[in-house]
């Protein structure tokens, strides 16, 4: 999810470079004009990236709720399908199965050559 991440920095730089030329040929306040336009731009970028990680954050609250109920159900089909088979307790199944998720996303970004 990282990678889908807005980035509002080309946005601001946009914002610099258009108004902060342009006020800058305003007569007599051109370098305040436009040093205000900077420091405009800049908190118009943190409030940006704030929402922008906000947002993510509860993107990623949502969809880690969906995973591990996702993983709950693949512990009962499995606890279903193999009553007589050891400890069949949720909890450790669950665990486990998430173990195996997490090892298999590490293994995938080494693949990626993300190491």
């Amino acid at each position: 999810m990282q990678t889908d991440k807005e980035d509002p920095s080309w946005d601001a730089k946009w914002l610099y470079h258009g108004f902060g030329g342009a006020a800058n040929f305003i007569p007599v306040v051109g370098d305040a004009a436009q040093r205000g336009v900077d420091a405009l731009a800049y908190q118009w970028q943190l409030d940006e990236q704030a929402r922008i990680s906000d947002e993510n954050a509860q993107q990623n609250g949502e969809v880690f709720t969906a995973r591990e109920n996702q993983l709950q159900k693949l512990a009962e089909l499995w606890m279903d399908a193999n009553p007589n088979h050891g400890d069949n307790n949720r909890y450790t199944l669950t665990s486990e199965i998430n173990g195996a998720a997490f090892d298999g996303n590490a293994r995938a970004q080494g693949l990626a050559g993300d190491q």
